[in-house]
């Protein structure tokens, strides 16, 4: 038996070329059919570790939503650039109000006294939004620009992980219904098409193995778009892009007619 008979081979096989996608909407079981879009999806997923683990820094607009906000004021920005920059083991708090306070060494009374709070020592700092605490070793090689990206890049440092973790979870997320509307949805449309008395396509399975078909060069290519350039909503654009221009080129190749592949001529079905 030929290597390009065999499963998963002979799916990519039929991804590039219109009238194979539609020759072969028999080939894949129910099974193999899931495994195959669980390849897709991971495809699309792949660039979010990678961009994420290059990473130095992250927007914490999402993450630290009230850590954020009270950062990009000139008093706590000030209070934290002092706190670093001199590592004494003395208490002292540098910056209060209703919602923030950053300080050196401050006590857990303190630092649970406000939403949002910043605690300096010589060799790491404690960072608290409500209910999310994190003690943040210093790391050395992360060298000290501004308070602001200093405070970012140890915390990411410290995790990296943990939000590449929830990027994975989000953008899966959301590329799983994507693509799963994308496949049902074509899929179906394709199916109603058993009522015109020229399409050779009678069962829903056969529609939905002809749409994984076509969707999985688009799959590689915002693999790859992803990885050189990530910007995540190009990639489901891509994705979409290209699932339906295969589908029209497929149609004006075959009609959706066994007939008229084979002979140019089209067969009715009564």
């Amino acid at each position: 038996m030929k290597l390009s008979t065999r499963f998963p081979f002979n799916y990519w096989s039929t991804t590039l070329q219109p009238k194979k996608m539609f020759a072969h909407r028999h080939d894949l079981g129910w099974w193999k059919m899931i495994f195959s879009w669980i390849i897709l999806l991971a495809l699309v997923i792949i660039p979010v570790p990678v961009y994420y683990g290059r990473q130095t820094t992250v927007d914490t607009d999402i993450l630290l939503p009230k850590v954020t906000q009270a950062v990009k004021k000139d008093a706590v920005d000030q209070a934290l650039a002092t706190a670093f920059q001199n590592r004494s083991t003395a208490h002292a708090v540098l910056y209060q109000d209703k919602q923030t306070i950053v300080g050196r060494n401050l006590t857990k009374k303190e630092i649970k006294s406000r939403a949002v709070s910043v605690s300096v020592a010589p060799k790491s700092f404690a960072l608290q939004e409500d209910q999310a605490a994190f003690k943040v070793p210093l790391r050395a090689s992360i060298r000290y620009q501004s308070a602001k990206q200093y405070l970012n890049e140890q915390w990411y440092a410290e995790n990296k992980s943990l939000v590449t973790m929830y990027f994975v979870t989000l953008f899966g997320g959301i590329t799983f219904v994507t693509a799963l509307l994308l496949w049902l949805g074509i899929a179906f449309f394709m199916w109603l098409t058993r009522f015109n008395r020229y399409t050779s396509i009678h069962k829903y399975k056969e529609s939905l193995n002809l749409v994984l078909n076509a969707m999985g060069g688009g799959a590689v290519l915002a693999c790859l778009v992803g990885l050189v350039h990530f910007a995540f909503g190009l990639q489901l654009v891509i994705l979409s892009l290209w699932t339906v221009i295969m589908i029209s080129l497929m149609f004006w190749q075959t009609r959706l007619n066994d007939g008229y592949v084979a002979t140019g001529r089209m067969q009715t079905y009564d």
